[in-house]
């Protein structure tokens, strides 16, 4: 059987991260979130693979190729509008023959997941999961496995069965494709495909999951995806521990990295190739840090994901954030973690987390960053400031 990877979107609401790359290739525990849908594909026995692109599709082809690293055989098809995923998934009609797997290439899954939807009875199948937030996805009315309704993105506060955006269908799917209607945006959905065939009496069914499955919806959610990445992080030290530090729990280490005397470090916790980390640095779970990234003396990181090539000074305290790639931040950075009013899609969310900050960011020494603050790409901060809210794209801050 063939899955097809829907990974064509921006992903628009976890912006400014998105505004470089495509939400399938946001990090998550020092991996793209593609990625972990590739492994779980894999070792669920599923190996040939076509994968949509579109946004920033070069990223996303350059890093897999065509496969053979992790596994799998892999084949591109670009949707060159990004015209929602009924019509994404309508383009690969020629490549795939029989039933098929579809899954969104911007979610976690794990095995059981994958194995849950390969063996569930019925010709066409929706994976689903109990949430009790269920308000920003979409909620399954479910009847004797059949499901007989889909309500999207409810909104207010809700319980329920989700959809996760992992299927198997029938080759009907592609005539049914045809009859998706236009939404409100503008767009051909494949949720509506599947709502207009519970219509017409089309057996669908639900299989509610043990897997793993996990999203991030906004940017800062990925703080949440990194601590359910699915399986558990075994102790892996490839790197430099020098005599003097302290690393507890299960903590990942890469090739050529070196944790430096006085440094305390406490899993899970992943630290990518060629880092140099302290002397006297704290890292506490749930943390990942990426490859070829500096963070000076005394500096302390809190569940936090600081992406490649990041470089962080001396004396700095970093709790609940995001720190793009090749970012850099000078002596004594603050970043205050707690709850605040964020903008997202001109819609007001109550969130929890420090910053989030984009690639290519450069910020002084002493800035102090405040609950909720969103930093675009190419910024830059000057020493001393303090800053809150959303930093536009290529801002100056002084």
């Amino acid at each position: 059987m063939k899955a097809v990877i829907l990974a064509a979107g921006e992903g628009r609401r976890c912006r400014p991260l998105t505004q470089t790359r495509s939400k399938v290739m946001l990090s998550v525990r020092n991996r793209p979130f593609m990625e972990h849908v590739i492994r779980a594909l894999a070792a669920g026995g599923v190996r040939d693979l076509v994968v949509v692109v579109g946004y920033q599709k070069e990223r996303v082809m350059d890093h897999f190729g065509d496969g053979i690293h992790y596994g799998v055989n892999i084949e591109y098809v670009v949707q060159e509008k990004q015209l929602g995923t009924a019509d994404a998934l309508s383009r690969v009609r020629s490549y795939v023959e029989g039933p098929i797997l579809v899954i969104n290439g911007d979610n976690l899954v794990d095995e059981r997941a994958i194995d849950d939807v390969l063996r569930a009875e019925g010709e066409n199948v929706m994976l689903a999961v109990l949430r009790e937030e269920a308000g920003d996805y979409g909620v399954l009315t479910v009847e004797e496995g059949r499901v007989t309704k889909i309500v999207e993105k409810p909104g207010r506060p809700f319980s329920g069965i989700i959809n996760t955006g992992l299927y198997r269908f029938s080759p009907d799917i592609f005539d049914e494709l045809q009859k998706t209607p236009i939404s409100e945006r503008g767009s051909y959905e494949l949720t509506q495909t599947i709502a207009h065939m519970i219509e017409e009496g089309r057996d669908v069914r639900a299989k509610i999951t043990s897997g793993v499955w996990a999203d991030a919806i906004f940017a800062w959610e990925l703080l949440e995806a990194n601590s359910s990445v699915p399986g558990i992080i075994e102790p892996r030290v490839e790197g430099e521990i020098e005599a003097g530090a302290v690393v507890r729990g299960p903590v990942e280490i890469g090739r050529g990295s070196v944790v430096r005397s006085g440094s305390y470090i406490v899993g899970p916790v992943s630290i990518g190739k060629n880092c140099d980390i302290g002397p006297n640095v704290t890292v506490l779970p749930t943390t990942s840090i990426g490859d070829y990234v500096h963070i000076g003396s005394h500096t302390e990181i809190r569940n936090s994901i600081i992406m490649n090539g990041g470089r962080i000074g001396t004396g700095a305290v970093v709790s609940s954030s995001i720190l793009g790639a090749s970012s850099s931040f000078g002596d004594h950075l603050i970043v205050e973690s707690g709850e605040s009013a964020v903008v997202i899609e001109d819609e007001f969310h109550m969130a929890e987390f420090g910053a989030v900050v984009a690639d290519n960011v450069v910020a002084g020494a002493r800035v102090m960053m405040l609950p909720g603050t969103m930093v675009g790409t190419g910024s830059k901060i000057g020493s001393g400031a303090k800053v809150c809210g959303w930093i536009e794209r290529g801002s100056r801050v002084i």
